[in-house]
């Protein structure tokens, strides 16, 4: 508990970087979250000397382990307090990777009167813990029983489950004021729980939020004032996307209405998503910038600036997501704040909901107001499902009829399960279709940008290393997608140099509708017309992210160390990162954070 509190005063140095409430349930969420996070923690980390008390409870032995602890757990802390204040991000394993790697002292200049500032401070910290020790030491010889410490650990039970539990009605609510505050300390995850609160009658999932100003806390987005001016002309935007819909399930076979749309139009070959799952491919497609921010645009209920500037401009809206619009939570990141929201479609499975989507934006042609520009974006689930209604046809056999996943390990033939995957693609292929010919029908092609492609990938055992679907890792089998473009003036062509879902918000807001410095202030990403190097590009998952150099992939993982891996996905074990891959992640992950 003295540690508790030596975690606690250090910990204190985060508020300057402005992630502090101001409201009264703020402050007093911020107390408690504090002595939950630092107890919990204190009591977790300490725990080798509590063991040691009870198997060799010798004041030498004890006293050197929990002296060891100590130092290296408050000099980390510190250390992530500097870092935490400079680049808004705690230490993670990239910059871990980069400090230990060759290109260390390129990056990380140290003068010698800072080494001896730095040493200075652990052994001043070596010193006050070998006293804290002490002290304790002495302290619990001269105490008799008590029941105050009985007391006490209630109490702080108490305010750890207070404190998830307030934080889990503040995340469903939308109070900002709370959750921004969560993303002070490190490795601090509270519980959320939207869905319970839902099910139990509160109105949770059909209330959009409205956003807030978007560099609120540390989140800096746009990172500057957008200069804009006024389009000379306002085309039509349609966005069709499939859900995990990798790059080579765009075929004359398996999507011939997408084949033939793409013989006609622009195909990039070589495009990645920013990330293996829904979340995250979502997130860069409309954003531009990697999925770590994610978290940030839902604190802040910050939304798409692509979004912000069609709204500006007085587009329509059309959107038509298959599952709920509330999960992941785009309804509170990417169309924040508008109103009105189409939240979910109707249908018992996906292949209904997918075809209720359709008609609903088939509907949105015919009714909408056509002295207007519009914007539509449909998002379809049955390739994530592995489903397609009864009566579809099943071109590719042998196929599975449904899914057992816990069949599912190295020797699984993943042909059958590759065929039912297919011919749920093979049935949304058919109702891109009647959305193509809808528009065809109206004469909108003309003046009409449509852009198809999947928000991520999904795997079959494709690497022969036991990953099946998405989420698990980088590879091209997850991460590399399908990306066709209709854009009107332009011809037909095939592009084979390296894209990304970064490239297409900013893209838009520069070509079509007058935001001069889209990228600089958007995206990390490029034109998509412009053959510039991309690389590296980061690919994220919910918790974790990589780097795509177009060789190797590195990845870092939460807790364990940076990993080097081929194309073929395998682990290089005598290859370490570059520094100067690493420093662009650093920099990118930096890029939209306020000073």
């Amino acid at each position: 508990m003295t540690n508790a509190m030596v975690l606690i005063l250090i910990a204190l140095r985060y508020i300057e970087a402005g992630h502090a409430s101001t409201t009264i349930p703020g402050i007093a969420f911020a107390v408690a979250m504090y002595i939950a996070h630092a107890s919990s923690m204190a009591m977790v980390l300490w725990l080798p000397a509590l063991l040691t008390a009870f198997v060799w409870p010798q004041r030498h032995v004890v006293v050197t382990v929990a002296v060891a602890i100590g130092t290296g757990i408050t000099a980390l802390l510190f250390a992530d307090t500097v870092v935490f204040q400079q680049y808004r991000f705690h230490i993670n394993s990239a910059l871990l990777a980069l400090f230990f790697s060759d290109a260390s002292a390129e990056t990380f200049e140290f003068s010698i009167r800072m080494k001896l500032e730095m040493g200075g401070l652990l052994v001043s910290i070596l010193l006050g813990q070998y006293l804290l020790a002490h002290l304790v030491w002495i302290g619990v010889q001269r105490t008799r029983y008590r029941s105050y410490g009985y007391v006490l650990a209630t109490i702080l039970v108490v305010v750890f489950i207070g404190t998830n539990l307030f934080h889990a009605y503040a995340d469903a609510t939308g109070d900002v004021t709370i959750t921004r505050q969560t993303r002070l300390l490190p490795l601090f995850e509270p519980l959320t729980a939207r869905g319970f609160l839902k099910d139990h009658g509160f109105d949770i999932a059909e209330r959009p939020q409205t956003p807030t100003i978007s560099n609120n806390g540390s989140f800096d987005y746009p990172r500057q004032p957008l200069s804009l001016h006024e389009p000379d002309k306002k085309p039509n935007i349609v966005i069709i996307a499939i859900d995990s819909w990798r790059f080579d399930a765009m075929t004359k076979d398996i999507t011939p209405n997408i084949y033939s749309f793409a013989q006609d139009n622009i195909y990039f070959k070589q495009h990645f998503s920013g990330g293996n799952a829904t979340r995250m491919g979502i997130f860069t497609l409309f954003y531009g910038i990697p999925g770590p921010y994610w978290f940030s645009a839902l604190e802040t209920r910050t939304r798409s600036a692509l979004i912000e500037r069609l709204d500006d401009l007085d587009y329509q809206f059309g959107i038509y997501r298959s599952a709920a619009l509330t999960s992941p939570e785009f309804d509170r990141t990417v169309f924040a704040g508008m109103h009105g929201l189409r939240m979910r479609s109707e249908g018992q499975s996906s292949p209904q909901r997918d075809i209720d989507a359709t008609q609903d934006f088939l509907n949105f042609l015919d009714e909408r107001d056509s002295r207007q520009p519009f914007f539509g974006f449909v998002f379809y689930d049955s390739p994530h499902a592995y489903d397609l209604p009864d009566e579809a046809p099943m071109p590719f056999q042998p196929s599975w009829e449904s899914v057992n996943f816990l069949a599912l390990d190295q020797d699984t033939n993943p042909v059958p399960f590759f065929n039912l995957y297919k011919n749920s693609v093979h049935f949304v292929d058919g109702l891109v279709g009647k959305i193509l010919a809808g528009l065809h029908a109206k004469d909108l092609m003309d003046d009409t940008i449509v852009i198809i492609t999947g928000d991520h990938g999904q795997e079959f055992n494709d690497t022969g290393l036991g990953f099946w679907g998405h989420n698990s890792n980088y590879s091209r089998y997850q991460t590399k997608v399908p990306f066709i473009v209709h854009w009107p003036g332009k011809m037909s062509k095939r592009i084979n140099y390296f894209t990304s879902h970064f490239d297409v918000a900013a893209t838009i807001m520069k070509r079509l509708l007058g935001v001069d410095n889209a990228f600089h202030a958007t995206s990390v990403g490029h034109d998509l017309f412009d053959n510039e190097s991309r690389l590296p590009i980061i690919m994220a998952k919910y918790r974790g992210y990589a780097a795509y150099t177009g060789e190797r992939f590195i990845v870092f993982p939460l807790i364990s160390g940076v990993e080097v891996r081929g194309t073929d996905y395998r682990l290089i074990n005598d290859a370490s990162p570059s520094g100067r891959v690493i420093r662009k992640v650093l920099a990118q992950l930096s890029l939209f954070r306020s000073d």
